[in-house]
């Protein structure tokens, strides 16, 4: 089956996420059997078809609710036919109920904060936060999960005389979007020298660094996973490098965060590659929180 035709399938059920979809319509809409359609789309997604569904409303209803909808009405809207069977495949996924969620939101914005961040994903730091910022953010992480610190600053300098005064395509100084890659990996409870790693995502391809660069510059057990990052590919190596995986992904996971920046066709081509390469990865590591977080991004990106 075409990768395309999954975007496709993706697509159709974001689309119809308040309808009572079922495997024969989603198949019939693509072309395919029932069966044949199942099959393949679990094959390439890691989640059969209505597993795949249910996730994508819970997710949609829990937005609902942080915008302060009832939960009843919510349950309602996605499809569930009773209340408790909500509850029962809210708590399922996200591990409390949805009245906690409902609960808290309600509470900070009765002391005036804003709304909370949707529990499926993973804590967001601003975009355009300096690097001074989220090098201060990456050093409070690392402390709060007990990660040696000794070698931090060694890394970091590296990293910025690589990187020096290069861009994103937003305008930010290219070494934030490395502080976030790190920052990412923390949150996934990558190890320390694998958060460190982070920071060296695309060195070769955004520098001329050389591998005796990375020898002589970084920490022995940092510099090999950076070396083997040089010739990983996700797509055709998968887990066979975990390393190397998560820090593609948490890479990938940015880079969607920021894809507002490039044109609509390089955004297309990224949403689908991500469906299709990132995705599955993403689940074969049971990041719960990264797939949710790179099906809502690369949807928003393909929806009609």
């Amino acid at each position: 089956m075409d990768k395309k035709i999954i975007t496709e399938s993706l697509v159709y059920i974001e689309n119809n996420i308040t309808n009572k979809l079922n495997i024969e319509e989603i198949a019939d809409y693509v072309g395919y059997s029932k069966f044949h359609f199942a099959r393949k789309f679990k094959d390439e997604m890691k989640i059969s078809v209505m597993e795949y569904v249910k996730e994508r409303k819970i997710i949609h209803a829990s937005e609902s609710m942080l915008q302060g909808n009832k939960i009843l009405d919510v349950a309602i809207q996605y499809g569930w036919e009773s209340h408790s069977g909500f509850i029962k495949a809210f708590k399922s996924y996200y591990g409390f109920s949805p009245s906690l969620l409902y609960a808290m939101n309600l509470e900070i914005i009765h002391l005036g904060g804003s709304t909370m961040n949707n529990n499926a994903f993973y804590e967001k730091t601003d975009e355009h936060a300096t690097k001074e910022t989220l090098l201060e953010l990456l050093e409070a992480k690392m402390l709060e999960n007990k990660m040696d610190m000794a070698e931090l600053e060694i890394v970091y300098k590296f990293c910025q005389k690589l990187y020096g005064n290069k861009q994103r395509y937003s305008g930010d100084e290219y070494i934030t979007h490395l502080l976030h890659v790190s920052l990412l990996l923390v949150q996934m409870g990558a190890e320390f020298k694998v958060a460190l790693a982070g920071m060296f995502c695309d060195t070769f391809r955004k520098t001329d660094a050389t591998t005796e660069d990375i020898r002589m510059n970084l920490p022995e057990d940092v510099a090999q996973i950076v070396l083997r990052l040089k010739d990983y590919d996700i797509e055709k190596q998968g887990l066979e490098d975990e390393e190397c995986a998560l820090i593609k992904i948490a890479e990938r996971l940015h880079n969607m965060r920021t894809v507002e920046y490039m044109d609509e066709r390089e955004k297309s081509r990224r949403a689908q590659e991500t469906i299709s390469i990132f995705m599955p990865v993403a689940r074969e590591l049971n990041s719960d929180k990264i797939v949710s977080e790179l099906s809502n991004l690369s949807v928003k990106c393909l929806e009609l």
